[in-house]
């Protein structure tokens, strides 16, 4: 969940002029990180609001119990709060476009002109570490706020099949406050 978060956070950013295109095959996410900073692309600082809906949440084998908690949840928003820093908007690490260090990359990824559209492929997932997990995201972005949609197809926790659809929503809320969660 930590890697949707970061990689739908990064549909935040505002191109300095809506002539900057970036566009990646195969890369990792400091190689994303790095083309989206060479482009002069950079972030708003601040507070962000984020809220996620879950339209879907399918695994595969899930006890009934846990069927019905998640059908309760869907449609019913979470709302987290981050705070980004003048650095961290200037020049954002690898960490900020998916979960670094870990073993994701970027099929494709293209922003510009107020859009981005990416697929990300995750080795290691699921309960023995060999399965993958396929994310699509798709979205508009603007300076102040942002919505997008991640379809994710993988491996649960206890190895089954996963897909999942979520919606999210953000928007720039001015300073940090210093409650954020991140």
């Amino acid at each position: 969940m930590r890697a949707a978060y970061a990689l739908l956070l990064a549909a935040a950013l505002s191109a300095c002029g809506d002539d900057k295109v970036v566009e990646k095959k195969d890369a990792s996410t400091a190689e994303v990180a790095k083309s989206v900073a060479d482009a002069g692309m950079k972030l708003k600082p601040g507070r962000w609001e984020l809220t996620m809906n879950f339209a879907k949440f399918e695994v595969e084998g899930m006890p009934l119990e846990a069927q019905k908690a998640m059908e309760q949840m869907m449609g019913k928003g979470r709302t987290y709060a981050s705070c980004l820093t003048k650095e961290e908007a200037e020049k954002p690490d690898g960490s900020f476009f998916g979960q670094e260090g870990t073993d994701c990359r970027y099929d494709t990824f293209t922003m510009g002109g107020g859009k981005v559209d990416a697929t990300m492929t995750c080795k290691g997932q699921g309960a023995d570490g060999t399965a993958e997990a396929k994310m699509k995201l798709a979205g508009t972005y603007s300076p102040d706020s942002y919505d997008m949609t991640m379809d994710m197809q993988g491996a649960a926790p206890n190895g089954k099949t996963m897909n999942m659809t979520m919606a999210i929503a953000s928007k720039h809320v001015g300073d940090c406050k210093g409650d954020e969660q991140s």
